[in-house]
């Protein structure tokens, strides 16, 4: 499955379900299908923002400063609304891809957010624009002449885990993760039952249940399940 197969419909009914499902619930979910996604070391540089949106890949390499100015950053044109950009350089921490000028194009062009494996700029203007930035730091110096744009639309890798285009990219405080789009609705399902679980247990705490009753009684060993999937605790 790719995002080119899904209706408009179904791209929507995925952001919005993502939209409210927090990377602690969809980890959980991913971890109970096998699948390695989270992103280690990507973290929220504006507080409380969030994203959720379709990646739109970028590849960046370095080059020798003596070659000038490279226009490294003129992809932003050609990302679609609901896109969130994935920007892959290497984790190289001298060297930024993203600045005021990109963050003022995004917002134009309704793209849900930037997840960046290396460092931004500018981020008193990130931070007034409330834009949702994911990235490994943030430093000052310019990638102009240190990195050029090598590819859009390809397979990358950050932190370990390959980032196709189209996949679903979520962030929030708790950091980034990665869901393959042809796993997305069974994802989403698991996350969703996952909260449910974890609520049901509060709530039976609050009501007087030890936790560990709680945990019992709901299944917590079994929390990306539906209840009525849910396999009978041994007493």
């Amino acid at each position: 499955m790719s995002t080119s197969s899904l209706s408009e419909q179904q791209r929507a009914s995925l952001l919005e379900q993502c939209a409210a499902l927090d990377t602690a619930s969809l980890s959980d979910a991913l971890d109970s299908l096998g699948i390695d996604a989270g992103l280690l070391g990507i973290i929220q540089q504006v507080p409380g923002t969030r994203c959720s949106g379709f990646a739109f890949t970028v590849l960046y390499e370095p080059v020798n400063q003596n070659d000038g100015f490279k226009n490294a950053a003129n992809y932003i044109d050609e990302v679609p609304p609901g896109s969130v950009v994935v920007s892959s350089n290497a984790g190289r921490l001298d060297a930024t891809v993203w600045g005021d000028i990109l963050t003022h194009v995004a917002v134009q062009r309704n793209v849900r957010g930037t997840l960046i494996d290396g460092v931004a700029r500018d981020i008193d203007t990130v931070t007034r624009l409330n834009y949702p930035l994911f990235s490994r730091g943030r430093f000052m110096q310019s990638g102009k002449n240190r990195v050029q744009l090598k590819s859009t639309q390809v397979a990358v890798e950050v932190s370990g885990v390959t980032i196709h285009p189209g996949d679903l990219i979520v962030g929030d405080a708790s950091g980034c993760l990665v869901i393959p789009i042809d796993k997305a609705e069974e994802v989403i399902k698991r996350a969703i039952a996952v909260e449910k679980t974890e609520r049901d247990i509060i709530a039976s705490v609050s009501q007087g249940l030890s936790l560990a009753e709680a945990r019992r009684l709901h299944r917590y060993d079994q929390p990306w399940l539906a209840a009525e999937a849910k396999t009978p605790s041994a007493a």
